[in-house]
């Protein structure tokens, strides 16, 4: 429900990367949170978020690596959250990115090393 989040404290979501971008759950979540007058505006000079002041958590799984390299451009996941969350308002995103999950054992050990690094750093902060 899109009130409810305005209520929220900071949000925390996981998200798989399928075929480059987001689930369809997602989507729809966004769909159903993304409403004129609830979570942004439109005035003169444009759309404003409604929803600020929020830190926002992602946890993204994929089977590449897509942070960095020649398959950054294809990272279609973070791009897209952090336009339509800042067009709501939330434009202070972390995401912790679990990748190259499907490059073998050697790529789920760094992906775990990686994601835990981050998660430690986010906790000692």
């Amino acid at each position: 429900d899109s009130s409810t989040s305005r209520g929220l404290g900071d949000v925390y979501k996981r998200q798989p990367m399928y075929n480059f971008s987001i689930t369809s759950g997602l989507k729809a979540w966004i769909d159903h949170v993304a409403r004129a007058g609830v979570t942004f505006k439109y005035t003169e000079k444009g759309p404003v978020g409604l929803l600020t002041g929020k830190k926002v958590y992602i946890f993204t799984a994929s089977g590449g690596v897509y942070s960095e390299g020649p398959a950054q451009a294809m990272d279609f996941t973070s791009t897209y959250l952090r336009a339509v969350l800042g067009f709501i308002g939330l434009t202070d995103v972390t995401f912790i990115q679990s990748e190259g999950i499907a490059m073998g054992a050697e790529g789920v050990q760094k992906a775990q090393a990686k994601t835990s690094d981050a998660i430690n750093e986010l906790l000692a902060a």
